[in-house]
Formats: structure tokens, sequence, C-alpha cells
């Protein structure tokens, strides 16, 4: 008997990554990689996810196999119905992927965050917790609350946000009143905007986080850290889940996460919950497509 395979997409801001999955064990039979044509537009975007399904569609077929569908991952808000509703990213509001991605059998368009938490559910760290909070931490930040073999996706399907708003920092009018946004400052995009404006270096996070950034960077490294680790306390404050789950490019990077790790605990307020796993995850930057693909087979609830 042939294995059940799928074609899963993760759409990120500088690749489209697909696979051609077996969704009963999260092997990847075959993977394609495009750069993401973010400047062309949202129907350029959609034109290269095409594409790499084509790809995939075609390596299929010439080894036998039959896919059940088409799974795809988008780093935007999808609602409940399947529909993306923000264009953070890029714009889709107006184009009508179903159509685009028609021949591929059944399409199923998802946050990017949750298929990755889906794909660590199943075959992931996800197997040794009833519930945890997968947290990827990379460009931005987002996060899936996993429980009792759920993905939790909330009423309206947008419970992936912990670090994009602003928070204020003291009572309006308060001495020191300020505003906050973890993103801005933590995620990757926010510790290399953060070191430009403090010391006009034009370096990714990569180079703060491998120590190439001088002593600013080492700095920055440890304050976005701390910050970062104390938005996870509140994480486990108000969900109380077994585990956190780091994904993400700066999620899985040991200076980066084990700094993380180290401090999660001060900002836990049950002293019980205070030693819970803070690890990475165990399928690293195969999640995404991993679980585009297997969430086909998922029955979804809020």
């Amino acid at each position: 008997m042939s294995a059940r395979v799928a074609l899963g997409i993760d759409v990120g801001g500088t690749k489209v990554a697909g696979g051609l999955v077996e969704i009963d064990t999260g092997t990847i039979r075959h993977m394609v990689v495009r750069p993401t044509p973010l400047a062309q537009g949202g129907a350029a975007v959609l034109d290269c996810v095409a594409a790499v399904a084509g790809d995939l569609a075609r390596e299929a077929a010439a080894t036998g196999l039959n896919s059940v569908g088409l799974g795809v991952g988008v780093p935007e808000l999808v609602d409940l119905a399947g529909r993306v509703t923000t264009a953070w990213n890029f714009d889709w509001l107006t184009l009508d992927p179903a159509t685009a991605l028609a021949g591929f059998g059944p399409l199923r368009i998802e946050s990017d965050v949750r298929a990755g938490a889906y794909a660590e559910m199943r075959f992931g760290r996800g197997r040794a917790f009833s519930s945890f909070a997968y947290v990827t931490i990379g460009s931005g930040m987002s996060y899936t609350l996993c429980e009792d073999g759920r993905v939790r996706r909330g009423a309206r399907g947008y419970a992936i946000h912990f670090a994009s708003n602003e928070l204020v920092v003291a009572p309006a009018g308060a001495p020191g009143t300020g505003r906050f946004l973890l993103e801005g400052f933590a995620s990757g995009f926010g510790m290399a905007d953060t070191l430009r404006r403090r010391t006009g270096q034009a370096l990714d996070a990569r180079a703060i986080v491998e120590g190439r950034a001088g002593p600013a960077g080492e700095s920055l490294l440890e304050d976005a850290t701390l910050a970062t680790a104390s938005y996870l306390g509140q994480i486990v404050n108000m969900l109380d889940p077994q585990a956190i789950v780091l994904a993400g490019g700066l999620g899985t990077a040991p200076a980066y996460a084990d700094r993380v790790r180290a401090r999660v605990a001060e900002f836990v307020f049950a002293p019980d919950a205070r030693d819970l796993p803070v690890v990475p995850s165990a399928l690293g930057t195969h999640a995404g497509v991993i679980g585009a693909a297997a969430i086909l087979d998922e029955d979804t609830c809020p």
C-alpha cells in the first residue's frame, strides 16, 4: 500500500518552501524552494505558490504517488473559513486562491504558525505533552496553543498573536509612561532595526546572535531575550501549558533560545509552574511545510 501524500507549502517573507509529505508520518519525500516575489505584489506570490505546487504535483506523478490535496501556510491572519483576512506581508484580499490553486485536489489555507504547531503536535514535541504553547521567533513572532490533540484557533481564527501590538508600560499620564512593541524589538527584523537606530550598523539578527555586532549587539541580545522571556512567562500565566516549544530561526538558535529559557521562570507567577520545559522544535525549519500538508487531515474547530 502506497503512502498517503499531500502537497505542503509554507509561504515566508524570503522563500516559498514546498514539500511532498507523507501525512501519516511527516516524512518529506521531495522539496522545492523558490524566492518569495514580495516586491512584485500578492498576485506574483500566489503565482509562485501555484508554480511550486505544480512542481510538487509533477514529482508525485513521476514517482507514482497520488496526492490527497494541497495545504498552504501563510504569514497572515486566516479565519475559520480559511480566508486570508490581512495583508501585512502580501495582499491576497482581492484574489481568489481557490481558483488559482485549482487542480491540486482539496485546498486548505492556514496561518503558518498553526500549520507548524500542528506538525509539532503530531510528529514532534507534542507527542510528549498534552498541551503546549508553540512560539515562533524569527522575522516576526507568533504563537499557537495546542491542547488535547487540537490546535486552538479562537472565536474567529485569530488566536496567534502575543507580541504584535504595543503595550502601555505605565498608566497614562504617569511619569515614564511609554509604549513597547516586543515584535518591533526582539524579533529578527526588530533587533536589526533597533541596532540600526541605536548605532547605525546595518547588520541582521544573525550577526547579532553570532556575536558579530560588538558590545551594542551583545547588550541588545540580552535585552531582547529578557523581554521575550517576560512575555513567555505571561503566556504560562494565562494559558498554563505543560510546555513551551520554541520554533523559528531565532527560537531554535541556541544563543537566543538559551538566554530566553534561562529567564522565563522569573516571570511565572505559580511556583510549581516555574519548572515547565521550554524546548526547541523537533521539526525545525520544516515544521511549516509538514504541517501545511498534514493539517489536511484535521477536523477544525475553534
